[in-house]
């Protein structure tokens, strides 16, 4: 592969990682920024030359998906003076740019503390000068460059996370032009860079709600009846639809005026009972979506009973996944199957 497809196929591979459909979940958006040390280097011109202890910098955007792969692209910086004495007593240093394409795999996705795995290629420029006895050069090289990374992310905040990161550089075959004996020569040697780097991420927030079902208009009085004591109200049994957000416990307004709504027909009647039972879509484990679900009945239990529903009137149930609106296969996000669902008996 030659240094122009290498760049077209980074750019092209940097693009996807950021490329959002309109129909994309954007909290799995995000941009990160690290910073790191060199632990281990070398750039093997004449001899190995170590590298001493300097910085790096790296900024990247990528898109996480459900099944734990994460596509990003990357821009990083690194500065590195090396030892003294190296090569005959000669001295070097070397900058280097990188852009890359890397492609992570995160253990642990919807846990605080995500290890990971990733992989990078794309392509990288090195400003090399070095000097000897009786050599030098003073030089930059354009070539494909690759990158191994693992680390753990810490997600601290619905939307910001820490991460500790290793990761492992290396441009195989940099060339630079130089002169031995003031004979014009090429240096050529493999150039890499292992470093610890401590990054922050952001992470983009939650779509747009899905869609709440309206509650049922009251039903339309009826018309005076000539008997001097008006019939009781008779009310059916009432089912109320509460939405949540993906992997969210929280009530947003369109869930809270949907509990009002609940409540408010719940004092036009006598009540006997109220049902709430929490459900959860596919993705997750069914361990997590119990959970979850459990999580999702009771905070509506507790919004009812804060408007005046009796605390003793209500039951609840969790029952995760079991019970889907709309069927899906397992792992698939679906708005309809992400509810609470409140259904009041009258007497």
């Amino acid at each position: 592969m030659n240094l122009k497809s290498t760049l077209a196929l980074t750019a092209l591979l940097a693009g996807g990682a950021v490329a959002v459909p309109a129909a994309a979940d954007t909290r799995d958006i995000y941009v990160r920024g690290d910073i790191g040390v060199t632990v281990e280097g070398e750039l093997e011109v004449i001899e190995e030359a170590d590298i001493d202890d300097e910085e790096m910098a790296a900024i990247g955007i990528g898109r996480g998906f459900e099944n734990g792969f994460r596509l990003e692209g990357e821009f990083a910086y690194r500065d590195n003076q090396f030892e003294e004495d190296v090569a005959l007593g000669a001295v070097a240093e070397a900058k280097a740019i990188s852009l890359m394409a890397n492609l992570f795999y995160d253990f642990n996705r919807h846990g605080s503390l995500q290890p990971y795995i990733g992989l990078g290629v794309g392509a990288a420029q090195i400003e090399s000068e070095g000097s000897g006895v009786l050599f030098g050069w003073d030089d930059e090289y354009t070539g494909v460059a690759y990158q191994g990374l693992v680390g753990v992310n810490w997600q601290f905040h619905q939307n910001w996370s820490a991460d500790l990161g290793y990761r492992y550089f290396v441009v195989p075959d940099a060339e630079f032009d130089g002169v031995v004996d003031i004979t014009p020569t090429a240096f050529e040697g493999d150039y890499t860079h292992e470093a610890v780097t401590l990054g922050l991420r952001y992470t983009f927030g939650s779509p747009a709600p899905a869609p709440v079902a309206a509650a049922p208009p009251p039903p339309p009085r009826p018309a005076p009846a000539p008997q001097p004591q008006p019939q009781a109200q008779a009310c059916p049994v009432s089912e109320f639809v509460v939405y949540f957000e993906w992997d969210r416990s929280a009530l947003n307004q369109a869930a809270l005026e949907t509990v009002d709504a609940a409540t408010a027909r719940a004092r036009q009647c006598n009540v006997n009972s109220a049902v709430v039972v929490g459900h959860t879509d596919t993705s997750g484990s069914p361990a997590y979506n119990e959970e979850l679900s459990e999580r999702r009945a009771s905070i509506v239990r507790d919004a009812m009973v804060a408007r005046g529903f009796a605390a003793g009137a209500i039951r609840t149930e969790a029952r995760g996944e079991g019970a889907l609106a709309r069927p899906t296969a397992d792992g698939v996000r679906e708005p309809l199957n992400r509810r609470t669902a409140v259904t009041i008996s009258f007497r």
